[in-house]
């Protein structure tokens, strides 16, 4: 039981980035499509239950030990190909987190990527060990903001909408399994049978599915002002006061700080997995390189990056399913 908490938690505290406690990602991908994107959160909760399972059976079922491992299955002579655009989708996650951290003060992009490196250097138990507590508190506290807030102000199912909510459902989806996959490669192997695999698919995301739901409908009660806030869930957290809205600021670095570890212990994983490399060194030069990045900026990235990542994420759900089923 202690594995499968493990390993679920670092999945949801992973998931759980800027994009999502900001509720940028929720507004962007549900909200604006009304009742549609109501049905949007449903089918992601069903996509994510089902295709996170087969991520984890197909790495044990294959022994894989990084995503490296993924491509030449599924991408045959065009592996290498897709090896490095994965690697490099994984820096540029890293330094959208690190840029995100940067608007909350200058610092905190260095001391992110500082305590980063410092859990990297202990290992794959330690990130593990870790990832349990930090993804409680994301949950907790974007679950009692979202509960406060339609204490206050019930909400009504948006009368109108759009059922293109389902369609940014699946690009959501995807782009979640898509970062998730590499994490999931990773760190697999601590779960010892399919029961253990399944418990993690289905407790990580009904977790995920309740939360996405609660924003969804507290975001629903904001103005169209708050909502064009680069933080909308800020808002919520102003039921709570001036304390409501430090702890919101500082569970906002968190999600950025966990989603930087997990997408760290991927690509320093997938790096050094043949023993040729330091994972002192990796560890050192991957963060020094998405640090360099992240100054692009926070926006920027996530623009660009994002949407192309949700495409790539589909490939790779298609060739896991026709793989695992065909």
């Amino acid at each position: 039981m202690v594995e499968v908490l493990a390993v679920a938690g670092l999945y949801v505290a992973g998931v759980i980035g800027a994009g999502f406690a900001s509720g940028q990602e929720i507004v962007v991908f549900f909200l604006h499509y009304g009742w549609g994107g109501f049905a949007g959160t449903l089918l992601t909760l069903v996509l994510l239950s089902s295709t996170v399972v087969v991520v984890l059976e197909f790495c044990s079922h294959q022994g894989i030990t990084s995503y490296e491992d993924l491509f030449p299955i599924l991408g045959g002579r065009c592996a290498p190909f897709f090896d490095w655009i994965y690697s490099l989708f994984l820096l540029i996650g890293m330094s959208v987190m690190l840029a995100g951290s940067a608007t909350l003060g200058a610092p905190y992009r260095f001391v992110t990527a500082l305590l980063v490196f410092l859990v990297l250097q202990k290992g794959v138990r330690a990130v593990l060990e870790i990832g349990s507590p930090l993804a409680l508190i994301l949950v907790v506290v974007l679950g009692l903001i979202s509960l406060s807030q339609l204490r206050t102000r019930p909400p009504g199912l948006p009368e109108t909408g759009s059922w293109r909510g389902l369609e940014a459902a699946l690009l959501y989806s995807s782009y979640n399994l898509g970062f998730s996959m590499a994490l999931l490669a990773s760190v697999h192997h601590v779960l010892t049978n399919s029961k253990q695999r399944w418990a993690v698919s289905l407790l990580g995301n009904l977790i995920l599915g309740l939360l996405l739901a609660l924003l969804f409908f507290a975001l629903g009660t904001l103005t169209p002002k708050q909502l064009a806030d680069p933080l909308p869930a800020q808002h919520l957290a102003y039921n709570f006061g001036r304390n409501g809205l430090l702890v919101y600021k500082l569970m906002i670095w968190l999600a950025m700080y966990t989603t930087t570890l997990a997408n760290a212990l991927a690509l320093v994983t997938r790096i050094t997995i043949k023993g040729k490399v330091s994972w002192v060194w990796v560890s050192l030069l991957v963060l020094v390189g998405a640090i360099l990045l992240s100054y692009v900026g926070f926006g920027t990235l996530i623009r660009v990056a994002y949407p192309l990542l949700g495409l790539g994420g589909l490939w790779l759900l298609a060739n896991l399913l026709r793989i695992r089923f065909l």
